[in-house]
């Protein structure tokens, strides 16, 4: 309860309390209050054409932000939604769908704190980054945007997990004292014969022992540009720079949409900042953020419509995540085997792998 609302409180004397109580108990009953029922935005159905009127759906470009290296569903009666597995067999459902689907993480979606814990706390939360790494490899991640918290234990340590990784950690603007870039700036895909450019910006008040980030503006444009020179038909920034400052990065790269994380907030509808769409997918996996690619609109296009899509609690889980949650699960729940305290090096992830099924027939 808020400092204000208990001093008025506490201003209330006698009678006047037990009835400001009464009110309260009756507001709590009423129709749309918390016990009312879940709270869950359905974002925009997906419809071709759509309701805004783009028409031939392309490509759609999947996305996750914030997920804080969280990978359980809430449990909470509200918010019934989340779960990696979960999230990782819609991604799936989507996959299985008549256009090519990429899949970006936006950012912070490894640790949610930016500072080191200690003995059991720092290993178990290193631990939960491996799990949310080996997960991305597992389910098919594109690439992941590096975010402010997912240095959290050190550059260092954040190096040997896109070593581990399967897919690239991107960032246009992290460098060394010499200037040199710590992770590769940006990225071309190409599936179905669509090519989609990315790359990824932190603020420039990041910074730690043995990096420094640059301004992601002037970076975001540099990579926006030489993406398009590469030939990318769709460019989207990955910014964690919140949603305020995604105005200013979308006006100064001129990219085509502009997929944030840090804020944390829940875009069912993009918003559109001149030819830019901006928007982000919530936090903790509880929402699947979805770019609607078209190849036909009103203008030049790209024809792009972005939303949320909600991930049950309740809903169909991956086989593959599921055994990999369960041994992960296993050595959480073991002090002494599982999460020992840490080493004076420090946990090493493993070597890198491939953990992705084969596809038959290629």
């Amino acid at each position: 309860m808020h400092r204000p609302i208990l001093r008025s409180l506490a201003s209330l004397s006698g009678r006047a309390l037990l009835l400001a109580m009464g009110i309260g108990w009756m507001l709590c009953l009423a129709p749309g209050a918390a016990g009312a029922g879940p709270r869950v935005e359905q974002g925009l159905p997906l419809a071709d054409p759509a309701p805004t009127g783009q028409t031939d759906l392309q490509a759609r470009v999947l996305f996750t932000s914030n997920l804080l290296g969280d990978f359980e569903p809430c449990k909470c009666p509200d918010i019934p939604l989340g779960g990696l597995s979960q999230l990782a067999a819609r991604v799936d459902a989507v996959r299985s769908g008549p256009v090519p689907a990429f899949w970006l993480d936006s950012g912070d979606r490894l640790f949610r704190l930016d500072m080191a814990q200690i003995g059991t706390e720092e290993a178990e939360r290193r631990l939960r980054a491996i799990l949310l790494v080996d997960a991305g490899s597992l389910v098919g991640l594109d690439a992941m945007g590096v975010g402010r918290l997912d240095l959290g234990a050190g550059l260092a340590y954040l190096q040997k997990l896109a070593q581990r990784a399967s897919y690239p950690f991107i960032s246009a603007n992290l460098v060394d004292e010499e200037g040199a870039l710590h992770f590769q700036p940006s990225v071309l895909l190409v599936r179905g014969g669509q090519k989609l450019g990315i790359t990824s910006v932190v603020s420039s008040d990041v910074e730690g022992e043995g990096y420094t980030a640059t301004s992601p503006y002037l970076a975001a444009r540099r990579e926006v540009r030489a993406l398009r020179a590469q030939g990318a038909e769709l460019v989207v920034v990955l910014s964690n720079l919140g949603d305020e400052a995604a105005t200013r990065v979308a006006r100064t790269s001129r990219a085509d949409a502009i997929l944030s994380s840090r804020s944390r907030q829940l875009t069912p509808e993009g918003r559109w900042i001149g030819r830019t769409v901006v928007g982000e997918a919530g936090a903790r996996g509880r929402y699947l953020g979805d770019l609607r690619w078209f190849g036909s609109g009103a203008g030049s296009g790209p024809h792009l419509v972005l939303t949320t899509l909600p991930v049950y609690a309740e809903g169909a889980t991956q086989e593959a995540t599921d055994r990999l949650l369960e041994e992960a699960l296993r050595r959480l729940a073991d002090p002494v085997l599982g999460v020992p305290p840490i080493p004076p090096g420090g946990i090493e992830p493993l070597p890198s792998v491939d953990l992705r099924p084969p596809l038959e027939g290629l």
